[in-house]
């Protein structure tokens, strides 16, 4: 019998490094194949948790480490709820731009929370709730902050920092080391390339 998280899939990755191009490539292929699906996105995905979001990545609400991690538990306990497992429990490809990791990495490596404490509040407060497959897509610091200058629309995680996208990168590394759910995708990549690479490791 499989896992009703078997069909639940994460894009993660440094900002800039492509991800949104790519879900928009893989829900073109679903639609094609009709396979039915659910594309959604954290912090979001649900009217409460989208309001939770704006305050997250908005600097004028100046929130501290502690209370930005707490309301993206609570942000995903709803999201998990009222989203996530009833699309799954259809028999939809649940396909999320980030998820869990990237709170593992931003608040609880970068941010100076510890990664460790991160994943113990998710343990204990979404049940370890996880996706099956993780894409993990890997750019150099160099080329996301070539990306981000060309970004108009900016949140407060989109530094013109190299020091903090390293710091996300190693989060990253730290978090996927020996660990399955992972799968590397070099997103320096042509998008079609990569596209192609997603198809093939999903099996669909």
């Amino acid at each position: 019998m499989k896992k009703i998280n078997e069909l639940f899939i994460s894009f993660e990755g440094p900002e800039a490094s492509g991800k949104s191009s790519q879900i928009i490539l893989l829900k073109k292929y679903l639609i094609k194949k009709n396979i039915p699906y659910l594309i959604t996105r954290e912090p979001g995905g649900t009217k409460i948790a989208e309001k939770l979001r704006n305050i997250i990545l908005n600097k004028k609400y100046n929130i501290s480490f502690l209370q930005e991690i707490l309301l993206l538990m609570a942000s995903r306990s709803h999201h998990i709820d009222k989203i996530i497992l009833p699309a799954l429990k259809k028999g939809k490809v649940v396909i999320s731009d980030r998820f869990a990791d990237s709170t593992f990495v931003y608040q609880g490596f970068v941010n100076g929370f510890t990664i460790k404490k991160a994943q113990y509040l998710h343990k204990i407060i979404l049940n370890n709730f996880l996706p099956s497959k993780t894409f993990l897509f890997d750019l150099s610091p160099e080329d996301i902050i070539l990306r981000l200058k060309k970004r108009k629309n900016k949140n407060k995680y989109d530094k013109i920092e190299i020091n903090f996208h390293k710091n996300v990168l190693l989060g990253y590394k730290k978090i996927s080391k020996k660990n399955n759910r992972f799968i590397k995708i070099d997103a320096s990549q042509k998008k079609q390339y990569i596209h192609e690479q997603i198809i093939k490791k999903l099996g669909i």
